[in-house]
């Protein structure tokens, strides 16, 4: 029978969230930072997996445009089972790629995906689903 997973993460058994970091993104009109081929999103993955605790590190994944470019820098966190959680407006920077992380670890200790705003942090900009969560009731609206 599954049960939740170590730490506290919910999902199926095995399933733990990732992050995947889109490493195509330009930011503020900015096409690369530095070094000709370094894109502002790639910097960001980069400075993500750099300051990763070992647990989370394998869990960092490159994904190639999230289509979201007007808004960059972009990342989602993704867990079998839950909303995808979309973040974006991020700047290139440690402040970014730690907030991530946390966000990373706040994701999986959520039951649907959902953070509340007053948890993601300053360096997050916008965090929002991917897709609304389900509703549990008939005619629920808000």
């Amino acid at each position: 029978m599954d049960s939740d997973n170590a730490g506290g993460r919910r999902g199926r058994r095995g399933s733990q969230p990732t992050l995947r970091v889109c490493v195509t993104c330009r930011w503020q009109g900015l096409e690369t930072l530095g070094e000709p081929d370094l894109r502002p999103g790639q910097h960001l993955h980069d400075l993500v997996v750099e300051r990763a605790r070992p647990d989370q590190r394998t869990r960092v994944q490159e994904i190639v445009c999230l289509t979201h470019c007007l808004n960059a820098c972009n990342a989602v966190a993704m867990q079998r089972g839950k909303a995808p959680l979309l973040m974006t407006q991020m700047a290139p920077d440690e402040a970014s790629a730690d907030a991530l992380l946390a966000m990373l670890d706040a994701y999986g200790e959520s039951a649907d995906g959902t953070v509340e705003d007053s948890d993601v942090p300053d360096a997050i900009p916008l965090a929002r689903p991917l897709v609304p969560p389900r509703r549990t009731g008939r005619g629920d609206t808000e």
